[in-house]
């Protein structure tokens, strides 16, 4: 067994095997991971970020999440060697040129190694079912869709993730405002990373109008065998359907849309802000659900109450404020319009959840008044200070004035008499 590096040296060279990713500095290891632990593996420019599983680790735990390896580039070296060999014709300078493209690089080969040792996903063609160009929009991005046995994997141009059935917990199929697109929201109970960002969610965002038409890879009697009974072997019609379709007879859950709640306009959701971000507030028959940054879902069973902010009868309000508070904690869904006031209170009121509404321009107005009168009060005095100050110091200036005037008199007519002193005396001295 190699001895634990100890220097704090963090390069060296790499080794894959069927249990371990190991890290090493002469004979030395400087980390060894366990290939059981890695549920994720992306290039990103020079580096191969590992995710690791966090399923063990407890609410308040620390745990090592995500591993970088920095691959230094290899092309340098590989045309620094090339000049220094021999070129006997043009030939075979187009030839090494079409190897070395066509060549995969270190960093490909190692990380097309992990994935195979470590078995994150499986090959496409493995696959029972392949969609191209998925919409995503958290996380954002184009990724294929390849259903297998015990998971999906999403597969984009710089991420990858995979998300097993079981992890999945709901799905909600909501139409945007456009009336164009349709979301498709994918609650997972362990959520993936991507960097240093965590996603609890999934939507995908589809158009009415697409058509397509998918078939499967398998035949009737496969798909029976591992219990997909309910699978056709073949879809056509809409992308949204069809996706829907087979994610809750895989799955088993129920695919969620709006019912009951409309807006003035005849819309399912309501326009509102979570913080600086805007987006729409979907009113559920058993929860809330927001979208897009982030997306929030709240169910009835855990809401206290809710508070309407900003309300006064003035007409300088166009918008108030939703303010919904449940377990420990508390979601404000601000510049809603005035408009639907009424709509979200009597749907609030049909599933029986608290209301509590905040009058706050009267008491307002109250204090404004005595805050004038006090502000008149302090202002009368301080005028009449600061005339009498004024006035004080007109009479210290006049003052001032007069007594240097006498003194200046009194002073010449002294030097007088003291001249004509000095002088009578002069003349007796004489």
């Amino acid at each position: 067994m190699s001895d634990q590096c100890t220097k704090g040296i963090n390069w060296g060279s790499v080794s894959v095997d069927d249990k371990n990713l190991t890290l090493k500095y002469n004979s030395s290891n400087i980390i060894k991971l366990p290939l059981k632990k890695v549920v994720n593996s992306n290039t990103q420019k020079n580096d191969i970020v590992l995710q690791l599983t966090t399923e063990e680790c407890g609410e308040n735990d620390d745990m090592l999440c995500e591993v970088r390896f920095f691959i230094p580039p290899q092309e340098q070296k590989v045309k620094q060697e090339k000049k220094k060999q021999g070129e006997d014709s043009d030939q075979e300078k187009l030839d090494e040129e079409e190897e070395e493209e066509e060549e995969p690089t270190f960093q490909q080969k190692l990380q097309n190694e992990i994935l195979v040792k470590a078995k994150i996903g499986q090959s496409s063609a493995d696959s029972i079912l392949t969609i191209h160009d998925v919409p995503l929009i958290v996380p954002r991005g184009r990724y294929t869709m390849d259903f297998f046995k015990k998971d999906i994997r999403f597969h984009g141009n710089t991420y990858q993730f995979t998300t097993d059935y079981k992890g999945i917990s709901r799905f909600f199929l909501l139409p945007m405002p456009d009336e164009i697109n349709l979301s498709l929201v994918i609650g997972l109970e362990h959520p993936f990373k991507q960097g240093q960002t965590a996603y609890n969610y999934l939507v995908m965002q589809f158009k009415k109008d697409f058509e397509n038409q998918i078939k499967l890879k398998y035949q009737r009697q496969q798909l029976d065998e591992i219990g997909w009974k309910e699978i056709k072997e073949e879809y056509s019609g809409p992308l949204y359907d069809t996706v829907c379709e087979l994610l809750s007879e895989i799955t088993g859950i129920k695919v969620v849309t709006p019912k009951n709640f409309k807006t003035k306009n005849g819309l399912c959701c309501l326009r509102c802000s979570v913080g600086p971000h805007s987006g729409f507030l979907f009113p559920l028959e058993k929860s809330l659900i927001y979208l897009q940054k982030p997306v929030l879902h709240i169910k009835h069973e855990e809401i206290k109450e809710v508070i309407f902010q900003r309300i006064g009868s003035t007409n300088l309000n166009k918008f108030f404020d939703v303010k919904v508070v449940y377990k420990n904690s508390n979601q404000l869904f601000s510049s809603i319009e005035k408009d639907e006031l009424d709509n979200l209170t009597q749907y609030l009121s049909t599933k029986k959840i608290a209301v509590r509404k905040l009058q706050e321009e009267l008491p307002r107005v109250q204090l404004d008044e005595s805050d004038e009168d006090d502000d008149d009060d302090d202002d009368s005095r301080n005028k009449k200070k600061k005339a009498n100050a004024d006035l004080n110091n007109l009479d210290s200036d006049e003052d001032d004035d007069d007594f240097q005037e006498g003194d200046v008199q009194e002073q010449s007519d002294g030097s007088d008499d003291d001249s004509n002193d000095s002088g009578s005396n002069s003349r007796k001295k004489k």
